[in-house]
């Protein structure tokens, strides 16, 4: 059990850490508006060339597998493998971290003419969707699936993300989906993810 407390430790910060400090060390080299790009601009090749799409190809990619890892090693510590609907949206969100990283943003317009663009940005716009839908559901049922033989984390892991979906809701109905509003959200899941590691290793 040790081994795996220690697993959760270091993939918890380690995937807490990645998005934002990754993130933080692109704005601080390159030109960009928070208020009118979302970060799905850093995929895009033709704003920031081939060099940072790659990153960030490998950083949401990374992001996946270690978020994979996590949940998977959570439910190994609080002996949750039998939640059927728990490890679906484990893999439902590691597939849709992958997809994301793997299908570029563009700005062309949509036009049936340009059929193929077309298709990528809104494949590229629907998964982004979907992982802000995937990612506070799998926290979700995480929480829920605690409650109430662990009373603490349950409850205090669940006003956590609560507050997270609150804000980034309210930045959503102020602002738009902006970059702004996704550091909102990337920051929120990054403190439920150390608070989570840290309550875990110290049980």
């Amino acid at each position: 059990m040790i081994w795996i407390k220690l697993g959760i430790l270091l993939i918890g910060f380690a995937n807490a850490a990645l998005l934002p400090y990754s993130i933080n060390k692109a704005l601080d080299h390159v030109k960009f508006d928070l208020k009118n790009q979302t970060l799905s601009f850093f995929s895009n090749k033709s704003l920031y060339g081939e060099r940072l799409v790659k990153g960030y190809k490998i950083m949401l990619f990374t992001t996946a597998i270690l978020t994979y890892i996590f949940f998977w090693l959570l439910t190994l510590y609080y002996n949750l493998v039998s939640y059927d609907k728990l490890l679906g949206y484990i893999d439902l969100g590691f597939l849709l971290l992958t997809l994301l990283a793997f299908v570029p943003h563009n700005l062309k317009p949509y036009s049936l003419r340009t059929l193929s663009p077309t298709i990528q940005r809104l494949m590229h716009n629907l998964l982004a969707a979907l992982v802000f839908i995937a990612l506070p559901s799998l926290i979700i049922t995480f929480q829920s699936t605690l409650l109430p033989e662990i009373l603490f984390l349950g409850v205090s892991g669940m006003i956590i993300i609560g507050l997270t979906i609150i804000a980034v809701a309210l930045s959503i109905l102020k602002n738009g989906i902006n970059g702004a509003t996704e550091l909102l959200f990337i920051n929120g899941i990054s403190l439920w993810t150390i608070f989570v590691t840290i309550v875990t290793f110290l049980s």
